[in-house]
Protein backbone atom coordinates (compact mmCIF):
# COMPACT_ATOMS: atom_id res chain seq x y z
CA UNK A 1 0.00 0.00 0.00
CA UNK A 2 1.54 3.19 -1.05
CA UNK A 3 2.08 5.86 1.58
CA UNK A 4 -0.55 8.55 2.03
CA UNK A 5 -0.06 11.89 0.25
CA UNK A 6 0.46 14.40 3.10
CA UNK A 7 0.58 17.48 0.83
CA UNK A 8 -2.70 19.35 0.66
CA UNK A 9 -3.72 20.64 -2.65
CA UNK A 10 -4.23 24.48 -2.75
CA UNK A 11 -7.79 25.72 -2.87
CA UNK A 12 -8.84 26.74 -6.22
CA UNK A 13 -11.74 29.07 -7.00
CA UNK A 14 -13.38 29.64 -10.16
CA UNK A 15 -13.56 33.11 -11.62
CA UNK A 16 -17.23 33.31 -10.73
CA UNK A 17 -16.50 32.40 -7.14
CA UNK A 18 -13.75 34.98 -6.94
CA UNK A 19 -16.05 37.65 -8.32
CA UNK A 20 -18.68 36.65 -5.80
CA UNK A 21 -16.25 36.95 -2.88
CA UNK A 22 -14.98 40.35 -4.10
CA UNK A 23 -18.50 41.67 -4.40
CA UNK A 24 -19.30 40.70 -0.85
CA UNK A 25 -16.16 42.39 0.52
CA UNK A 26 -16.83 45.55 -1.41
CA UNK A 27 -20.42 45.59 -0.21
CA UNK A 28 -19.36 45.07 3.40
CA UNK A 29 -16.72 47.79 3.12
CA UNK A 30 -19.19 50.13 1.52
CA UNK A 31 -21.68 49.40 4.25
CA UNK A 32 -19.12 50.16 6.96
CA UNK A 33 -18.08 53.34 5.20
CA UNK A 34 -21.72 54.36 4.79
CA UNK A 35 -22.41 53.71 8.44
CA UNK A 36 -19.36 55.72 9.48
CA UNK A 37 -20.23 58.52 7.12
CA UNK A 38 -23.82 58.46 8.28
CA UNK A 39 -22.75 58.67 11.89
CA UNK A 40 -20.29 61.43 11.05
CA UNK A 41 -22.89 63.43 9.15
CA UNK A 42 -25.44 62.80 11.89
CA UNK A 43 -22.98 63.92 14.55
CA UNK A 44 -21.99 66.88 12.40
CA UNK A 45 -25.55 68.02 11.93
CA UNK A 46 -26.33 67.34 15.57
CA UNK A 47 -23.33 69.49 16.49
CA UNK A 48 -24.49 72.17 14.08
CA UNK A 49 -28.00 71.93 15.50
CA UNK A 50 -26.72 72.09 19.08
CA UNK A 51 -24.38 74.95 18.24
CA UNK A 52 -27.22 76.73 16.46
CA UNK A 53 -29.46 76.26 19.48
CA UNK A 54 -26.68 77.55 21.70
CA UNK A 55 -26.21 80.58 19.50
CA UNK A 56 -29.96 81.11 19.43
CA UNK A 57 -30.09 80.93 23.21
CA UNK A 58 -27.13 83.29 23.52
CA UNK A 59 -28.72 85.68 21.05
CA UNK A 60 -32.07 85.53 22.85
CA UNK A 61 -30.40 86.06 26.22
CA UNK A 62 -28.44 88.98 24.82
CA UNK A 63 -31.54 90.50 23.27
CA UNK A 64 -33.44 90.04 26.52
CA UNK A 65 -30.60 91.69 28.44
CA UNK A 66 -30.46 94.75 26.22
CA UNK A 67 -34.23 94.99 26.12
CA UNK A 68 -34.23 95.00 29.92
CA UNK A 69 -31.50 97.65 30.11
CA UNK A 70 -33.33 99.74 27.53
CA UNK A 71 -36.37 99.39 29.76
CA UNK A 72 -34.31 100.70 32.69
CA UNK A 73 -33.36 103.77 30.66
CA UNK A 74 -36.96 104.29 29.60
CA UNK A 75 -38.12 103.89 33.19
CA UNK A 76 -35.66 106.50 34.42
CA UNK A 77 -36.76 108.83 31.64
CA UNK A 78 -40.40 108.26 32.51
CA UNK A 79 -39.84 108.83 36.20
CA UNK A 80 -37.99 112.09 35.53
CA UNK A 81 -40.87 113.60 33.56
CA UNK A 82 -42.61 114.76 36.72
CA UNK A 83 -46.05 113.50 35.80
CA UNK A 84 -48.83 113.38 38.34
CA UNK A 85 -48.10 109.83 39.40
CA UNK A 86 -45.37 107.97 37.53
CA UNK A 87 -45.75 104.81 39.61
CA UNK A 88 -46.98 101.93 37.53
CA UNK A 89 -46.16 99.41 34.83
CA UNK A 90 -45.07 100.39 31.33
CA UNK A 91 -44.11 98.57 28.13
CA UNK A 92 -41.17 99.55 25.98
CA UNK A 93 -40.07 97.45 23.01
CA UNK A 94 -39.59 93.94 24.49
CA UNK A 95 -39.40 95.07 28.09
CA UNK A 96 -41.86 95.54 30.91
CA UNK A 97 -40.94 98.32 33.32
CA UNK A 98 -42.22 98.86 36.84
CA UNK A 99 -41.58 102.28 38.40
CA UNK A 100 -41.99 102.42 42.16
CA UNK A 101 -41.91 105.90 43.65
CA UNK A 102 -43.63 104.80 46.83
CA UNK A 103 -40.41 104.38 48.82
CA UNK A 104 -40.51 100.56 48.85
CA UNK A 105 -38.11 97.86 47.76
CA UNK A 106 -39.34 94.74 45.98
CA UNK A 107 -39.50 92.95 49.33
CA UNK A 108 -41.52 95.79 50.90
CA UNK A 109 -38.77 97.45 52.91
CA UNK A 110 -38.66 101.23 53.08
CA UNK A 111 -36.59 103.18 50.58
CA UNK A 112 -34.63 105.88 52.44
CA UNK A 113 -33.80 109.42 51.37
CA UNK A 114 -36.42 109.66 48.64
CA UNK A 115 -34.96 106.98 46.44
CA UNK A 116 -37.06 105.47 43.74
CA UNK A 117 -36.66 102.10 42.09
CA UNK A 118 -37.06 101.10 38.47
CA UNK A 119 -37.29 97.42 37.59
CA UNK A 120 -37.28 96.09 34.05
CA UNK A 121 -37.93 92.64 32.57
CA UNK A 122 -36.61 92.07 29.07
CA UNK A 123 -37.83 89.14 26.99
CA UNK A 124 -36.72 87.54 23.72
CA UNK A 125 -38.22 84.22 22.81
CA UNK A 126 -38.08 82.17 25.99
CA UNK A 127 -35.21 84.20 27.46
CA UNK A 128 -35.96 86.53 30.40
CA UNK A 129 -33.58 89.01 32.02
CA UNK A 130 -34.51 91.13 35.06
CA UNK A 131 -32.66 94.27 36.15
CA UNK A 132 -33.36 96.94 38.75
CA UNK A 133 -31.77 100.26 39.61
CA UNK A 134 -32.10 102.79 42.43
CA UNK A 135 -31.96 106.52 41.84
CA UNK A 136 -32.29 109.65 43.88
CA UNK A 137 -35.64 111.15 43.05
CA UNK A 138 -35.43 114.34 41.12
CA UNK A 139 -37.58 117.22 42.23
CA UNK A 140 -39.65 116.69 39.12
CA UNK A 141 -40.38 113.09 40.05
CA UNK A 142 -41.22 113.92 43.64
CA UNK A 143 -43.35 116.91 42.85
CA UNK A 144 -45.76 115.66 40.27
CA UNK A 145 -48.66 118.07 40.07
CA UNK A 146 -49.23 118.88 43.73
CA UNK A 147 -47.69 121.48 46.04
CA UNK A 148 -47.05 120.59 49.67
CA UNK A 149 -47.57 122.33 52.99
CA UNK A 150 -46.72 119.91 55.75
CA UNK A 151 -48.29 122.23 58.32
CA UNK A 152 -45.85 121.22 61.05
CA UNK A 153 -47.28 121.98 64.48
CA UNK A 154 -50.49 123.63 63.29
CA UNK A 155 -53.81 122.72 61.81
CA UNK A 156 -54.51 124.93 58.83
CA UNK A 157 -57.22 127.47 58.06
CA UNK A 158 -58.01 128.88 54.63
CA UNK A 159 -59.82 132.18 55.01
CA UNK A 160 -59.76 135.89 54.25
CA UNK A 161 -59.06 137.09 50.71
CA UNK A 162 -56.67 134.38 49.56
CA UNK A 163 -57.12 132.88 46.09
CA UNK A 164 -55.92 129.33 45.44
CA UNK A 165 -55.94 127.56 42.09
CA UNK A 166 -55.02 123.93 41.35
CA UNK A 167 -53.93 121.14 43.70
CA UNK A 168 -52.43 121.46 47.16
CA UNK A 169 -51.46 118.84 49.75
CA UNK A 170 -51.77 119.88 53.41
CA UNK A 171 -50.51 117.47 56.04
CA UNK A 172 -52.85 118.64 58.83
CA UNK A 173 -56.57 119.18 59.43
CA UNK A 174 -57.86 121.97 57.23
CA UNK A 175 -60.78 124.31 57.84
CA UNK A 176 -62.04 126.28 54.85
CA UNK A 177 -63.87 129.36 56.15
CA UNK A 178 -63.22 131.86 53.40
CA UNK A 179 -61.06 132.75 50.46
CA UNK A 180 -61.60 131.92 46.81
CA UNK A 181 -60.68 128.39 45.81
CA UNK A 182 -60.71 127.34 42.18
CA UNK A 183 -61.32 130.73 40.62
CA UNK A 184 -59.62 129.67 37.37
CA UNK A 185 -58.75 125.99 37.79
CA UNK A 186 -60.67 123.80 40.22
CA UNK A 187 -58.74 123.32 43.43
CA UNK A 188 -58.24 119.93 45.03
CA UNK A 189 -56.99 119.75 48.62
CA UNK A 190 -55.19 116.50 49.34
CA UNK A 191 -54.90 115.24 52.89
CA UNK A 192 -53.12 112.33 54.60
CA UNK A 193 -54.85 109.49 56.50
CA UNK A 194 -56.52 110.57 59.74
CA UNK A 195 -56.78 114.24 58.73
CA UNK A 196 -59.91 116.04 57.55
CA UNK A 197 -60.84 118.93 55.29
CA UNK A 198 -63.92 120.75 56.58
CA UNK A 199 -66.12 121.23 54.70
CA UNK A 200 -64.88 118.50 52.38
CA UNK A 201 -66.11 120.23 49.24
CA UNK A 202 -67.10 123.70 48.11
CA UNK A 203 -68.26 125.52 45.02
CA UNK A 204 -64.98 125.12 43.15
CA UNK A 205 -62.93 122.78 45.29
CA UNK A 206 -62.83 119.15 46.32
CA UNK A 207 -60.72 117.22 48.80
CA UNK A 208 -59.63 113.69 49.49
CA UNK A 209 -56.90 111.27 50.52
CA UNK A 210 -53.79 111.37 48.36
CA UNK A 211 -53.00 108.11 46.56
CA UNK A 212 -49.55 108.06 48.16
CA UNK A 213 -51.11 108.97 51.52
CA UNK A 214 -48.33 110.89 53.30
CA UNK A 215 -46.21 113.38 51.36
CA UNK A 216 -43.13 115.06 52.74
CA UNK A 217 -40.74 117.73 51.59
CA UNK A 218 -37.65 116.15 50.02
CA UNK A 219 -34.17 116.75 51.33
CA UNK A 220 -32.28 119.44 49.46
CA UNK A 221 -28.59 118.95 48.84
CA UNK A 222 -26.99 122.21 50.03
CA UNK A 223 -23.38 121.03 49.67
CA UNK A 224 -22.68 122.75 46.30
CA UNK A 225 -23.94 126.07 47.66
CA UNK A 226 -22.33 125.77 51.08
CA UNK A 227 -19.00 124.95 49.44
CA UNK A 228 -19.17 128.19 47.42
CA UNK A 229 -19.99 130.14 50.58
CA UNK A 230 -16.90 128.57 52.16
CA UNK A 231 -14.82 129.92 49.29
CA UNK A 232 -16.19 133.42 49.91
CA UNK A 233 -15.54 133.12 53.66
CA UNK A 234 -11.90 132.19 53.05
CA UNK A 235 -11.09 135.31 51.01
CA UNK A 236 -8.37 137.43 52.62
CA UNK A 237 -7.55 139.86 49.79
CA UNK A 238 -9.42 141.38 46.85
CA UNK A 239 -8.26 139.98 43.54
CA UNK A 240 -9.88 138.81 40.30
CA UNK A 241 -13.35 137.47 41.05
CA UNK A 242 -12.87 137.66 44.83
CA UNK A 243 -13.70 140.67 46.99
CA UNK A 244 -12.69 140.88 50.66
CA UNK A 245 -15.21 142.91 52.66
CA UNK A 246 -18.53 144.61 51.91
CA UNK A 247 -19.08 145.88 48.38
CA UNK A 248 -21.57 148.38 46.92
CA UNK A 249 -22.29 148.83 43.22
CA UNK A 250 -24.29 151.90 42.13
CA UNK A 251 -25.83 152.68 38.74
CA UNK A 252 -23.56 150.35 36.83
CA UNK A 253 -23.78 147.32 34.56
CA UNK A 254 -22.07 144.12 35.65
CA UNK A 255 -21.43 141.32 33.17
CA UNK A 256 -20.70 138.36 35.39
CA UNK A 257 -19.23 136.51 32.40
CA UNK A 258 -16.26 138.87 32.69
CA UNK A 259 -15.29 137.14 35.95
CA UNK A 260 -13.58 133.77 36.18
CA UNK A 261 -16.17 130.95 36.01
CA UNK A 262 -18.83 133.70 35.63
CA UNK A 263 -18.78 133.87 39.44
CA UNK A 264 -18.23 136.77 41.85
CA UNK A 265 -17.31 135.95 45.48
CA UNK A 266 -17.71 138.52 48.29
CA UNK A 267 -16.47 137.94 51.83
CA UNK A 268 -19.07 140.31 53.21
CA UNK A 269 -22.25 142.04 52.04
CA UNK A 270 -22.98 143.11 48.48
CA UNK A 271 -25.44 145.90 47.62
CA UNK A 272 -26.70 146.42 44.07
CA UNK A 273 -28.35 149.83 43.66
CA UNK A 274 -29.76 150.81 40.27
CA UNK A 275 -27.63 148.15 38.58
CA UNK A 276 -28.03 145.85 35.61
CA UNK A 277 -26.69 142.31 36.12
CA UNK A 278 -26.13 140.00 33.15
CA UNK A 279 -24.26 136.79 32.32
CA UNK A 280 -24.66 133.05 32.25
CA UNK A 281 -26.75 130.74 30.11
CA UNK A 282 -29.04 127.75 30.64
CA UNK A 283 -26.13 125.32 30.98
CA UNK A 284 -23.83 127.52 33.08
CA UNK A 285 -25.52 130.25 35.11
CA UNK A 286 -23.67 133.30 36.39
CA UNK A 287 -23.34 133.43 40.17
CA UNK A 288 -22.95 136.00 42.96
CA UNK A 289 -21.86 134.48 46.29
CA UNK A 290 -21.83 136.52 49.51
CA UNK A 291 -20.74 135.57 53.01
CA UNK A 292 -23.35 138.02 54.36
CA UNK A 293 -26.37 139.66 52.66
CA UNK A 294 -27.23 140.23 49.03
CA UNK A 295 -29.34 143.38 48.58
CA UNK A 296 -30.81 144.50 45.26
CA UNK A 297 -32.75 147.77 45.18
CA UNK A 298 -33.44 150.90 43.14
CA UNK A 299 -31.45 154.12 43.39
CA UNK A 300 -32.85 157.53 42.48
CA UNK A 301 -35.68 155.93 40.55
CA UNK A 302 -33.43 153.53 38.65
CA UNK A 303 -34.37 149.94 39.40
CA UNK A 304 -32.00 147.01 39.62
CA UNK A 305 -32.55 144.33 37.01
CA UNK A 306 -31.07 140.87 36.96
CA UNK A 307 -31.18 138.95 33.69
CA UNK A 308 -32.04 135.29 33.20
CA UNK A 309 -29.60 132.54 34.20
CA UNK A 310 -28.28 134.24 37.33
CA UNK A 311 -27.93 132.66 40.79
CA UNK A 312 -27.70 134.48 44.13
CA UNK A 313 -26.12 132.55 47.03
CA UNK A 314 -25.96 134.16 50.48
CA UNK A 315 -24.89 132.86 53.86
CA UNK A 316 -27.33 135.34 55.42
CA UNK A 317 -30.27 137.19 53.82
CA UNK A 318 -31.33 138.06 50.29
CA UNK A 319 -33.44 141.20 49.94
CA UNK A 320 -35.10 142.30 46.71
CA UNK A 321 -36.53 145.81 47.16
CA UNK A 322 -38.01 148.68 45.17
CA UNK A 323 -39.27 147.31 41.86
CA UNK A 324 -36.26 145.04 41.40
CA UNK A 325 -36.63 142.49 38.60
CA UNK A 326 -34.97 139.13 39.10
CA UNK A 327 -35.07 137.36 35.73
CA UNK A 328 -36.86 138.52 32.61
CA UNK A 329 -40.64 138.79 32.69
CA UNK A 330 -42.16 135.96 30.63
CA UNK A 331 -45.70 136.29 31.97
CA UNK A 332 -47.02 137.25 28.54
CA UNK A 333 -46.41 133.66 27.45
CA UNK A 334 -48.41 130.71 28.74
CA UNK A 335 -46.42 128.71 31.31
CA UNK A 336 -45.85 125.73 29.02
CA UNK A 337 -44.41 128.01 26.31
CA UNK A 338 -41.95 129.96 28.43
CA UNK A 339 -38.26 129.59 27.57
CA UNK A 340 -35.71 127.52 29.41
CA UNK A 341 -33.87 129.62 31.99
CA UNK A 342 -32.00 128.98 35.21
CA UNK A 343 -32.62 131.58 37.90
CA UNK A 344 -32.13 130.78 41.54
CA UNK A 345 -31.81 132.27 45.02
CA UNK A 346 -30.31 130.34 47.92
CA UNK A 347 -30.30 132.05 51.30
CA UNK A 348 -29.34 130.67 54.66
CA UNK A 349 -31.67 133.04 56.49
CA UNK A 350 -34.42 135.27 55.04
CA UNK A 351 -35.31 135.76 51.42
CA UNK A 352 -37.57 138.78 51.00
CA UNK A 353 -39.39 139.53 47.74
CA UNK A 354 -40.77 142.96 48.53
CA UNK A 355 -43.68 145.01 47.13
CA UNK A 356 -43.39 145.74 43.40
CA UNK A 357 -40.64 143.15 42.98
CA UNK A 358 -41.00 140.47 40.32
CA UNK A 359 -38.81 137.39 40.80
CA UNK A 360 -38.53 134.48 38.37
CA UNK A 361 -36.60 132.01 40.43
CA UNK A 362 -36.22 128.73 42.18
CA UNK A 363 -36.13 130.15 45.69
CA UNK A 364 -34.67 128.27 48.67
CA UNK A 365 -34.21 129.45 52.25
CA UNK A 366 -33.50 127.43 55.37
CA UNK A 367 -35.40 129.97 57.48
CA UNK A 368 -38.16 132.06 55.90
CA UNK A 369 -39.26 133.05 52.41
CA UNK A 370 -41.45 136.16 52.44
CA UNK A 371 -43.35 137.08 49.29
CA UNK A 372 -45.01 140.49 49.27
CA UNK A 373 -44.46 141.07 45.56
CA UNK A 374 -44.60 138.46 42.76
CA UNK A 375 -42.77 135.14 42.66
CA UNK A 376 -42.76 132.85 39.61
CA UNK A 377 -41.19 129.41 39.81
CA UNK A 378 -40.43 127.15 42.74
CA UNK A 379 -40.60 128.15 46.37
CA UNK A 380 -38.82 125.69 48.66
CA UNK A 381 -39.19 126.55 52.33
CA UNK A 382 -38.14 123.72 54.67
CA UNK A 383 -39.02 126.02 57.57
CA UNK A 384 -41.47 128.87 56.80
CA UNK A 385 -43.20 130.40 53.81
CA UNK A 386 -44.89 133.74 54.52
CA UNK A 387 -47.53 135.55 52.47
CA UNK A 388 -49.17 138.35 54.42
CA UNK A 389 -50.05 140.99 51.80
CA UNK A 390 -53.22 141.00 49.72
CA UNK A 391 -51.27 141.93 46.58
CA UNK A 392 -48.75 139.08 46.92
CA UNK A 393 -48.67 136.67 43.98
CA UNK A 394 -47.04 133.27 43.75
CA UNK A 395 -47.17 131.21 40.54
CA UNK A 396 -45.63 127.79 40.03
CA UNK A 397 -45.16 125.25 42.79
CA UNK A 398 -44.10 125.18 46.43
CA UNK A 399 -42.81 123.06 49.26
CA UNK A 400 -43.19 124.41 52.79
CA UNK A 401 -43.12 123.01 56.30
CA UNK A 402 -45.07 125.92 57.79
CA UNK A 403 -47.24 128.56 56.17
CA UNK A 404 -47.48 131.99 57.80
CA UNK A 405 -50.38 134.28 56.88
CA UNK A 406 -51.35 137.81 57.78
CA UNK A 407 -52.50 136.80 61.26
CA UNK A 408 -49.97 134.12 62.12
CA UNK A 409 -48.92 130.52 61.44
CA UNK A 410 -51.34 128.01 60.00
CA UNK A 411 -53.42 130.74 58.33
CA UNK A 412 -53.67 131.04 54.54
CA UNK A 413 -55.60 134.28 54.16
CA UNK A 414 -53.84 136.71 51.81
CA UNK A 415 -52.50 136.87 48.28
CA UNK A 416 -52.84 134.55 45.28
CA UNK A 417 -51.43 131.04 44.98
CA UNK A 418 -51.57 130.03 41.32
CA UNK A 419 -50.23 126.51 41.70
CA UNK A 420 -50.02 125.56 38.04
CA UNK A 421 -46.85 123.53 38.69
CA UNK A 422 -45.11 124.60 35.54
CA UNK A 423 -41.49 125.19 36.28
CA UNK A 424 -38.27 125.02 34.36
CA UNK A 425 -36.80 121.56 34.14
CA UNK A 426 -33.34 122.89 34.94
CA UNK A 427 -34.44 124.35 38.29
CA UNK A 428 -32.96 122.75 41.39
CA UNK A 429 -30.64 120.42 39.54
CA UNK A 430 -29.13 119.23 42.80
CA UNK A 431 -32.30 117.30 43.49
CA UNK A 432 -31.46 115.03 40.60
CA UNK A 433 -28.68 112.68 41.63
CA UNK A 434 -29.26 110.18 38.83
CA UNK A 435 -28.50 106.51 39.35
CA UNK A 436 -27.13 105.53 42.75
CA UNK A 437 -23.64 104.04 42.47
CA UNK A 438 -23.53 100.21 42.26
CA UNK A 439 -27.32 99.91 42.44
CA UNK A 440 -27.81 98.40 38.98
CA UNK A 441 -28.10 94.66 39.42
CA UNK A 442 -29.63 91.61 37.83
CA UNK A 443 -31.90 89.57 40.03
Amino acid sequence: MSPSNTHKQPLRFTESEIASQSGFGFTALSLVISIIMGLTVSMFFRHISTQSAQWTNLYSASQAKWASLSGIEYGLFKAELGEADVSGTYSFYNSTIVIDTLEHYVDGGSLPDFLYMVTSRGTSGEAIRDFRVLSKKSLRAIWGDVSIIEGVGNDMTISGTVTIDDSLYIGQNVTVSGGTLGSTVQTHIYRPPGKLVSPATGTNYTSGLHAREWLFNPDFNTVPYDSMIAIAAAITATSGNKINGDKRFRNTSIDLNSYEDSTLYINGKISLQGCTITGGDTTRPAVIVAKKDIIAESRSGVETTISDNVVFIADDDIYLYDATEFGLDWSALTPENRPSTFNMMYGYDYIVIDDDVVAWSSTFSTDDIRVDGSSYGIVYAPDKFTISQSGAYMEGAMFANKFIGATGPGIINRGTLNLNHYFNQDFFKTFDFGVIDNSLLEY
